[in-house]
């Protein structure tokens, strides 16, 4: 009687194993999967680093040729200039829809 007794423990315990044994396995296709993800979101956060390092660039030379223009005393062409980008701005708002009344 003593073996029953030792077999039902023995098929109890291999059942309990093979739970074990899928829980494991299924973690550890959720942490494969997490990490691609994060290597994933890792090379988005990289390229997009280096397109506000280039942005900035960009506007830091912007800035500098526009002090140099108000340096050089040609106040006529900074109003064009301001003049034009208030125009753009109107239209680009006109034609987006105003105030948002759709």
């Amino acid at each position: 009687m003593g073996t029953r007794a030792d077999e039902m423990l023995e098929n109890e315990n291999n059942r309990l194993l093979d739970t074990v044994r899928a829980k494991v396995s299924m973690m550890k296709s959720v942490s494969l999967s997490i990490g691609q993800e994060v290597r994933s979101q890792n090379r988005g956060l990289h390229d997009m680093s280096g397109d506000f390092d280039s942005s900035s660039g960009l506007l830091d030379g912007t800035i500098n040729r526009l002090n140099h223009m108000t340096r050089s005393g040609n106040t006529r062409f900074l109003c064009y200039i301001v003049a034009f980008v208030v125009c753009v701005f109107f239209v680009i708002y006109y034609l987006s829809g105003g105030s948002g009344g759709s």
